[in-house]
């Protein structure tokens, strides 16, 4: 009897390695023909923006779902059957990756959805993932070198650019006054688009585990709510240190990340930017629009420190732009709908999903076309 099932053990464990050699072998070969993508990302050794004419794929980590994405002339995303008019008047957007698109298909991007609505305007969509205002300004300028004369020019403002303007993630230091990465920040940078040979080999696995982490995590919640009183339960909000300084006191912010001296910087090297986007858009008679919103981190726990929406407000009044401050509107919506952090963003992340974009869409739309 204990042979038999020393025998059986024997062969079970047999059995499980043999599938898991069949499933890694199948995800090998799927990774490597049908599954394996091209990114649209160009990097140069201080500066990295998206290639020209591309058709490719983007993921913007293994919790979101991979995209489609297509690039223009001048390496800025477009819809798949982009076409612009002829003698149209044009909207320039400036923004992060929440501008991009991550994780959402074009048509489905807040900006992808604004074209759709507002279609007597050409549309040109300069953002790039953790771009930031020094790198705006930049863009600008070379839209206008291009010909790109902008009727509109519509900056969406991100709680990271206090970060990456405070730590000087982007200098214009470089040939021409282009912006450039710190040396630390290239390597960083690079590594964080190149795939590793696990994700770029093992695609279905990377899929199945992203899945896993994300179900257990909602379960998880979900179980620990179940033994919480009704002011203790959570949404399982994501929270990061860049969106920190909101609501939480400069001491106390995460100090391996920030110093008030970074704090301080970010503010005036945004204010700075913002000021020189305000000239150009002088120069060109153009409508310079200034918009903001919420991560979900900052709607749970509300503006108690340094308040977004204030900060928004005195920039425009020193810049003659025009805010359009989204952020009561989110605060209205959740409020309202119990479920709003699955209903606005990605599970576990402060990226808006299709239902934040479409929000975030009809809130502007409104306020840029009388």
């Amino acid at each position: 009897m204990n042979l038999y099932k020393k025998t059986l053990f024997i062969n079970i464990i047999f059995l499980i390695l043999l599938l898991l050699f069949f499933f890694l072998s199948l995800d090998f070969i799927a990774s490597n023909t049908v599954l394996k993508n091209k990114n649209c990302y160009n990097f140069e050794k201080f500066y990295y923006d998206l290639k020209k004419n591309c058709v490719g794929k983007d993921k913007l980590k293994s919790s979101f779902p991979t995209v489609d994405v297509y690039t223009d002339e001048f390496g800025l995303r477009i819809s798949k059957n982009n076409k612009k008019t002829t003698g149209a008047k044009n909207i320039l957007i400036f923004g992060d990756s929440f501008t991009f698109g991550v994780g959402l298909n074009y048509q489905d991007t807040y900006v992808g959805l604004l074209e759709k609505k507002i279609k007597e305007y050409n549309f040109y969509n300069f953002a790039v993932g953790s771009y930031s205002p020094t790198v705006h300004q930049y863009r600008l300028k070379q839209a206008v070198n291009n010909q790109i004369i902008p009727n509109k020019i519509i900056l969406f403002l991100d709680l990271t650019d206090v970060f990456d303007e405070g730590t000087s993630r982007w200098n214009l230091n470089g040939k021409n006054n282009k912006p450039s990465l710190p040396d630390d920040e290239i390597f960083k940078t690079n590594n964080k688009r190149k795939e590793s040979f696990k994700n770029k080999n093992f695609k279905l696995s990377r899929e199945f585990t992203a899945l896993l982490n994300t179900s257990l995590r909602i379960l998880r919640n979900k179980i620990k709510n179940k033994y919480r009183n009704d002011d203790q339960k959570t949404l399982g909000v994501k929270r990061s240190f860049q969106g920190q300084f909101t609501y939480t006191k400069l001491s106390d912010l995460n100090k391996i990340f920030w110093t008030e001296e970074i704090f301080k910087n970010g503010i005036i090297k945004i204010q700075d930017n913002i000021n020189e986007i305000s000239e150009i858009a002088k120069k060109y008679n153009s409508e310079f629009y200034l918009v903001l919103y919420p991560w979900a981190e900052t709607l749970e726990d509300g503006e108690k420190e340094f308040n977004w929406s204030n900060f928004g407000k005195k920039l425009c009044l020193n810049n003659k732009c025009k805010l359009i401050d989204t952020i009561p509107h989110f605060k209205k919506y959740k409020e309202k709908n119990n479920n709003w952090v699955n209903e606005l963003y990605f599970v576990n992340d402060e990226h808006f999903n299709k239902g934040g974009a479409k929000f975030i869409a009809n809130l502007v739309k409104n306020k840029i076309i009388n």
